[in-house]
């Protein structure tokens, strides 16, 4: 493991960042708004038709347990574009972010430590994620659940360097206000673009 001084920790960078990724997904979902309304009003159709709320929720259950698996705004696009009710959205993706944290938390504490390969992957975030847990503790998992730090990776860490699951559980309630967030975010991006 690198010294905690290897990653320096700016509080404030990482609210920047965090402003950047907002006005980012905004931007985005203004330009698929424009040049691609009709395509994407015709595929979250078939998505809502399908899928509907449960396929947000388990959506976010492998987006958040599963890293890499899909990017959880995409499912927030899916939700504006197929026109889905904003509470329900919010509460089934944000529910299913909790629970697919929680996945994520019990691999880290149980799987992990105990096969050769996930401790070799997990090492690879954890330098960068060691300095957070280790400066705000239950407060990393917060920063996580909110900003573009990997939600689901501080997940695997804080389970694999056994935090109080309890804690790991309020910090992660805070995927709600992310979710919310980028959510009205995406829906100003898609009004205004088409």
């Amino acid at each position: 493991m690198t010294k905690e001084q290897d990653t320096p920790i700016n509080l404030k960078s990482l609210i920047l960042q965090t402003m950047v990724s907002i006005v980012l997904v905004l931007a985005i979902v203004f330009g698929l708004a424009y040049f691609f309304r009709k395509e994407l009003l015709g595929f979250s159709e078939h998505f809502v038709r399908i899928f509907g709320f449960l396929g947000l929720f388990f959506g976010m259950i492998l987006s958040d347990s599963l890293p890499a698996f899909v990017p959880p705004d995409a499912f927030l696009v899916l939700a504006i574009t197929g026109e889905m009710d904003p509470l329900k959205t919010i509460l089934s993706m944000s529910v299913g972010s909790v629970i697919g944290g929680t996945i994520a938390y019990y691999i880290g504490l149980y799987l992990i430590p105990r096969f050769h390969l996930g401790r070799q992957m997990v090492l690879h975030y954890e330098d960068k994620l060691l300095p957070y847990i280790r400066k705000y503790g239950f407060g990393a998992v917060v920063l996580s659940a909110l900003t573009p730090i990997p939600y689901s990776w501080m997940a695997y860490t804080v389970g694999t360097f056994k935090m109080p699951y309890r804690l790991f559980f309020l910090g992660s309630l805070f995927r709600f206000v992310r979710i919310s967030v980028y959510y009205y975010a995406m829906y100003i991006g898609w009004i205004t673009g088409g």
